[in-house]
């Protein structure tokens, strides 16, 4: 996944810790997750599939199969915000591996891309996974660091812990009580150019917290700022005042993909969407026409 993990657990007498044989099967985990998901490894499961110019079904693992039955969810609940098959048109703006940008790509390219795109260009079947369109890609990156933080939960809980924080790439998931007895206290990320004044820490339990941005991610062309994340629907990149997404759900995969389409559906949107739906709540920040900071929270972000 390209980034860096954390993992804080409470033990008591009844619950000891290897430290060194738990990092192992974390790190055999991560790296499993890693060779099935990753656009970057070269012979990863997803890799293959994208790279595999044919339409006729493909067998693909448990995994392969889970975390896309919950995209396709997650992409019909949004209404295509989120949107897991925009790979090509990530490659045509430049923010693939090499995020190599020289120039805005034409309209034509982009509708050449959009012919590529969407989930309906896909069929999923006894464990098969086949394109409509043979230059279909999948890229997961939007939800796949999300799972592995659900992934590594799920081993602690095998394991036996209870009281716990696993943190990967800025994604994080909690369970139970931290060392003071009391609910997680993480401090959620902000956007680097707004003051402290916006910060905020929760207080959170058995739950997981992720924040989507397009601040972290951006080119700049002809004193035109460009962000990373693209609007599946038009194939060029958001344009609206929302600069930061936080969402807290009860698991990380579906935190982080919704964090994904909330910034792609912007503020009054993304507030609306996340207002009504179950379990899931969010800290927006926009930015206003006098360049002041706002933000805005769901009707049951109480924390």
């Amino acid at each position: 996944m390209g980034t860096t993990y954390q993992i804080t657990i409470i033990i008591n007498s009844n619950n000891k810790v290897d430290a060194i044989q738990l990092q192992k099967k974390v790190d055999s985990l991560l790296t499993q997750v890693n060779n099935i998901f990753s656009t970057y490894i070269e012979n990863s499961e997803l890799t293959q599939f994208n790279d595999n110019l044919s339409t006729i079904p493909i067998k693909i693992s448990p995994e392969f199969s889970e975390l896309y039955e919950k995209a396709v969810s997650i992409s019909l609940s949004s209404d295509g915000s989120f949107d897991f098959t925009v790979l090509p048109l990530v490659k045509l703006w430049g923010f693939g591996q090499d995020f190599n940008i020289s120039q805005i790509p034409s309209d034509e390219k982009i509708q050449e891309k959009l012919n590529y795109s969407g989930i309906d260009k896909l069929e999923f079947e006894n464990a098969s996974l086949r394109k409509e369109n043979k230059h279909t890609q999948i890229d997961f990156s939007a939800i796949a660091k999300g799972w592995g933080v659900d992934q590594t939960a799920l081993l602690l809980d095998d394991l036996g812990f209870e009281n716990y924080m696993v943190e990967i790439g800025g994604e994080i998931l909690v369970s139970g009580v931290n060392n003071l007895n009391s609910k997680w206290t993480i401090g959620v990320s902000e956007p680097a150019y707004i003051t402290s004044e916006l910060y905020i820490a929760i207080n959170i339990t058995d739950a997981a917290v992720a924040t989507s941005g397009s601040y972290n991610n951006y080119f700049t062309l002809e004193n035109i700022d460009y962000s990373h994340i693209l609007d599946p629907k038009t194939g060029y990149p958001i344009q609206h005042d929302l600069v930061s997404a936080t969402i807290v759900a009860q698991d990380c995969a579906t935190a982080d993909a919704i964090a994904t389409a909330v910034m792609v559906k912007g503020f009054d949107e993304g507030l609306s969407w996340i207002n009504n739906l179950p379990n899931v709540e969010c800290l927006l920040v926009k930015k206003s026409d006098t360049s002041e900071y706002l933000a805005g929270k769901s009707s049951g972000f109480n924390y």
